[in-house]
């Protein structure tokens, strides 16, 4: 009896954490917005509107702005990358260093590894950049990110991992709670069958 309460107990374990494991954005719509701090509103930037992409294997936002000063924004299951190409050039639209370009991506769901929707929440952010001036910010299910208008090169780059919490999957506590009940119902049912 005993060993097959063991085994549950492993199964169940191993299932929550594989839970766990497969939390991801892959499969979720995320919506791109842009703005600027200086200058006049820009067509490619402002003129975009909120920007649908799926998130999924590709770049969802490869050369954003269609033009010589190229930024790219790719998703992962749970970070964010940005990377830029063909600097170095100076900034994207205002050029004096004094503005920013501030970016905002949203609707940030977490999905189950069929697909379905999962309860799930950014908590933090851990940022990790060789650029200066950078300002990073979230909410529960966005990110904001703001790029000072300086010198870009094509070796700078941002990366933010997602720091997220899931309330439909069972927490560390929660399962060390379960396997102890299990763990005392098979003990009290071994002690009383003895008896």
């Amino acid at each position: 009896m005993m060993k097959k309460l063991l085994a549950y107990l492993f199964t169940a374990t191993v299932l929550c954490w594989g839970a766990t494991a497969s939390a991801s954005l892959m499969g979720d719509e995320v919506l791109l917005s842009c703005m600027q701090s200086g200058g006049s509103p820009e067509p490619a930037c402002e003129g975009n509107g909120e920007m649908p992409a799926i998130v999924g294997a590709d770049v969802e936002y490869p050369d954003y702005f269609n033009f010589q000063n190229s930024i790219s924004i790719d998703i992962s299951a749970e970070s964010i990358w940005v990377t830029f190409d063909n600097g170095p050039y100076c900034g994207w639209f205002t050029c004096d260093g004094q503005g920013y370009l501030d970016f905002w991506l949203t609707d940030l769901d977490w999905r189950h590894a069929d697909g379905s929707l999962m309860d799930g929440e950014i908590v933090g952010i851990d940022v990790i950049t060789n650029m200066s001036g950078v300002l990073t910010d979230w909410g529960a299910h966005s990110v904001h990110f703001s790029l000072p208008e300086t010198q870009v090169t094509n070796d700078m780059h941002l990366h933010i991992d997602l720091i997220t919490r899931h309330g439909d999957v069972p927490e560390p506590e929660t399962l060390a709670i379960f396997a102890l009940a299990l763990t005392g119902l098979g003990i009290f049912r071994r002690r009383k069958i003895q008896s």
